[in-house]
């Protein structure tokens, strides 16, 4: 089955200088059949959100008429690493995520996204892989028995020596070797260390899960469709070869588009729907 508009997802992350309730009436307004919640301050930090709170935004979501494709909790920005030597960060980051699981379950979400963290650039790589490995194992347990997938993202080589490429994403796949731990696709990221997501495709095949479908430049950018370098025909075409049909999460997060979000939302809901009509 080929994608359609019915895989176009939006997302919440350009939208933080706005409450929560305005990216999803400008989601609804767009009649986006998805949408992939980014839980940052000011709209659903976990440390200031409840499990009720999350059973609210899924009923809120749902009322609109749309699903939530995946819960990214904030974890770039934030103390958050699995990779990390210090012993009292890395546990604080596994609880983390095993809290970002039980909210996912109740906001009726399908998967949490989840990264690897790094090491320090100044040790062996190997044993921040190891370390990494370790925390990913112990959430992807308790993501199992919760019904939940993890969609794991790599990140740029200045902010991970754990898995910054399609290859390294997949050996941490596969030294976890968990049924619920999925790769995903950030074409931003991709163009960034030089790939493709061709490369994406044969690194990750089948457990290829989740894409983040964004514009971006060389310095991996992440833009509105069309204020880029990017196809979006040529994207779409590869994982169509591919037989991928999950969605196509918007994640703008250039500050260009801060205080005008929805212009860019739409814009970029625009140019995905020509591709994909």
């Amino acid at each position: 089955m080929a994608l359609s508009r019915a895989n176009i997802c939006g997302m919440n992350f350009h939208y933080f200088r706005h409450s929560l309730d305005t990216f999803l009436d400008d989601a609804e307004a767009l009649e986006l059949p998805l949408v992939e919640i980014w839980g940052a301050a000011p709209h659903f930090y976990l440390g200031d959100r409840t499990l009720e709170d999350a059973r609210a935004l899924g009923a809120d979501v749902r009322t609109r008429g749309m699903q939530i494709a995946s819960f990214t909790p904030e974890q770039c920005v934030y103390p958050i690493n699995l990779g990390s030597p210090q012993a009292a960060l890395r546990d604080r980051s596994i609880r983390y995520f095993l809290e970002s699981l039980e909210m996912s379950v109740e906001m009726g979400s399908p998967a949490v996204l989840v990264t690897p963290g790094s090491g320090f650039a100044d040790e062996p790589s190997q044993d921040a892989v190891a370390r990494c490995t370790e925390a990913l194992s112990l959430i992807a347990d308790r993501a199992e028995r919760l019904g939940q997938k993890l969609y794991l993202e790599a990140l740029p080589p200045a902010w991970s020596n754990i898995a910054a490429t399609a290859g390294e994403l997949r050996s941490l796949l596969d030294a976890v070797n968990s049924p619920v731990l999925f790769g995903m696709l950030d074409t931003a990221g991709a163009l960034g260390t030089g790939e493709t997501v061709r490369d994406y495709i044969e690194a990750l095949g089948d457990r290829l899960a989740h894409v983040h479908m964004i514009d971006s430049e060389p310095s991996g950018s992440h833009l509105a469709w069309g204020d880029g370098v990017l196809s979006a025909e040529e994207c779409v075409a590869a994982l169509n070869a591919a037989g991928y049909t999950g969605a196509l999460s918007i994640e703008i997060t250039n500050s260009r588009y801060y205080l005008e979000p929805k212009a860019a939302m739409a814009q970029s809901v625009a140019a995905l729907r020509e591709v994909l009509s």
